[in-house]
This record gives C-alpha cells, sequence and structure tokens, in this order.
C-alpha cells in the first residue's frame, strides 16, 4: 500500500513539476514566436541579444527547482536527525545563521568582486549555526532533544536582532538597504546565469549525500544505540548529514534570499502522507519540494502579486502551520 501510494505520488509531483515548469518557460508578454526566433538564432550563433527564455526564465527555473528540492530535502533529514516535527532550517536558526554571513558579503561589497563568496559565506554562515544549537542542545543531558527547538528559536532570535543592529546602523544607505530587503524577501525576479552557477553545485553535493545516506537515517530512526549495535557510525553520519543541509539551506540562500517554513511544511505533509522510510522520502521531497515552489511562483506571476515575493508567501503559509504543530494535543513520534 505504501508502495503504491509512493508510485502514485511521484507521478503526481512529476506531472505538476512539468505543469510549473512549462507555465514558468513559456508564460510573459512577448510573443512565444519571436522568443523562439531569438532561441535558435542563438543556437546557430547567429545573433548575442537578449533572450526572456535562455536569459531569464530558463534560469529562473533552474534555481526555483533546486531552491524548493534542497529545503524540502533538507527539512526532511533534519526532522528525522533530530526526531522532532518542528525541526526546519528556518526553525532551528540555519538560515538566520546564513543570512547574517550573506548580509556581511553585501556590507563588505564583495558580491561583484568575488561573487562565489555569497554561497560560500551562506554555507558557512548555515554550518557554524547548526553546529552552535546541536551542541548548546547536546550539553542539556538526556533532553538535547526535547530543548532543541527552544535553543534553535533562541539563537534564530539573537542573530535576527544583530542583523536588525547592523541594518539599523546602515540605514542612510539607501541602496545596500534596498539590495538586502529585496534579498530577504526572497524573490525570484530577475534571476540569471550566475545564480544557477552559485546554487546548484552546493545543491547537486548536499542532495546526493542526503541519497547516500537514505538508509542510515532509516537505522537512526531507531535510536542511536540501536543504530550504534547496527553497525552505524553515528557521529559521522550525523556530521556529514549536517554538511549536506548547510550546503542545500546556503545555496538556496545565495540564490533566492530567505524562504522561510518551506523546509517545515513540505517534508511534513510528505512524511504523514507517504510514512518514515527515507528510501520513498527523500525522493519525494525532492520532486514535490521542486513541483510546489516552482508552481508557488508560477501563481504569483499569473495573479500578477508584484507586490508579494515567493518568500513573503511562504513565510505567512508556514507561520501559520507552525502554530498548528505546535499546539497540537498530541505529537505523534516519527517511527519506520
Amino acid at each position: 500500500m505504501k508502495t503504491s501510494s509512493f508510485h502514485y505520488g511521484l507521478l503526481a509531483s512529476f506531472v505538476l513539476l512539468i505543469c510549473a515548469s512549462l507555465f514558468t518557460l513559456g508564460y510573459g508578454e512577448l510573443p512565444w514566436q519571436n522568443i523562439w526566433e531569438g532561441v535558435l538564432l542563438r543556437m546557430q550563433g547567429q545573433s548575442n541579444q537578449w533572450n526572456p527564455l535562455l536569459d531569464e526564465r530558463l534560469p529562473r527555473l533552474i534555481v526555483l527547482i533546486c531552491t524548493g528540492a534542497s529545503l524540502a530535502v533538507s527539512g526532511a533529514v533534519m526532522q528525522s536527525l533530530f526526531h522532532n516535527p518542528l525541526a526546519s532550517p528556518s526553525v532551528l536558526g540555519i538560515s538566520a545563521g546564513g543570512c547574517l554571513a550573506v548580509i556581511l558579503i553585501f556590507i563588505l561589497d564583495l558580491r561583484f568582486t568575488y561573487p562565489y563568496a555569497l554561497p560560500l559565506a551562506a554555507f558557512m554562515g548555515c554550518l557554524l549555526t547548526l553546529s552552535l544549537v546541536y551542541g548548546l542542545a547536546h550539553c542539556q543531558q538526556g533532553q538535547h532533544l526535547t530543548n532543541l527547538i527552544l535553543t534553535g528559536i533562541a539563537i534564530s532570535t539573537l542573530l535576527i536582532a544583530i542583523q536588525g543592529l547592523i541594518l539599523y546602523s546602515l540605514r542612510d544607505h539607501w541602496q545596500l538597504i534596498q539590495t538586502i530587503t529585496e534579498w530577504e524577501a526572497g524573490s525570484t525576479i530577475d534571476r540569471s546565469w550566475q545564480h544557477v552557477h552559485m546554487q546548484l553545485p552546493l545543491t547537486l553535493v548536499g542532495l546526493w549525500g542526503c541519497w547516500v545516506y537514505r538508509e542510515e537515517l532509516n537505522i537512526l530512526a531507531l535510536g542511536e544505540e540501536e543504530a550504534k549495535n547496527l553497525g552505524v557510525d553515528v557521529q559521522r553520519v550525523r556530521w556529514r548529514l549536517f554538511l549536506c543541509i548547510s550546503l542545500l539551506t546556503g545555496g538556496a540562500l545565495a540564490a533566492v534570499g530567505m524562504i522561510a517554513f518551506f523546509g517545515l511544511v513540505l517534508p511534513h505533509i510528505m512524511r504523514r502522507l507517504q510514512g518514515s522510510d527515507h528510501l520513498q522520502l527523500i525522493p519525494l521531497c525532492l520532486i514535490a519540494g521542486a513541483a510546489v515552489l516552482t508552481t508557488l511562483d508560477g501563481l504569483l506571476r499569473f495573479w500578477e502579486l508584484h507586490s508579494i515575493s515567493i518568500g513573503n508567501l511562504s513565510a505567512v503559509l508556514g507561520g501559520c502551520f507552525f502554530l498548528f504543530l505546535l499546539f497540537r494535543p498530541h505529537q505523534r513520534a516519527y517511527s519506520l
């Protein structure tokens, strides 16, 4: 039954992704015939003119797919590692740590001189924050998993306060403040091939790592002691997955900005529908995450809601979902 639902879910997600991708590539004000003629001329080497399909819509689609897949898979892995349905990059402060690191790159004006400093800073900020949150929570003997969310929220609050302090001190630099504000909103407007180059390597390595350790994640769900008895090097697997989570989250931050709560909502729903077998959950979150984020972006474009970014929409919907999970009378532990 679970296998059948997995195949149906994967097929539905794949169909949704194809439809959303075609809409992203085809929707726009310019006639498609003119766009396609420009594509053919570019392919034949007869033109170097800007083309909306090749230079705007295609990189935007790749960034959306990478971001959706990255956040969904990283959320699923975190919820399994910490045995907590509320664990996600945004809730545990990982996104806030990466965001602070990226803001420093903006302030130092390194993004033009060294464009790849942006994803590197985002990755390092995410990894250091994740290590700090886990280390502080682990200090509470016997109840580190219980205190994980509270520790993450506390660290996230502190990092956001530091961001606010820095931005307030730079309030006279209007252009810089506007740039950072637009980035923090999680917008996919004006995505280019440079954003693809910044994100894609981190995404591919991170997804590959999560894919490789699917069986170990299933074993870790049985408990740390049981996993050790079954021959799993728990600490090595955990820190390698921490590295993968940081790569995925950092790549998404560098290319799009803050997409809050997406890594909480989608993997939680997929786990409820499919179960906790990571051999099926990871590929399902990968395809479904890419499909849902691309669809949300397409809906915003179709309804011409230019004042709302995909990051704003995700934050509002995810915040409501987070409150729903937080105040549920009973939380069922994840088990295989």
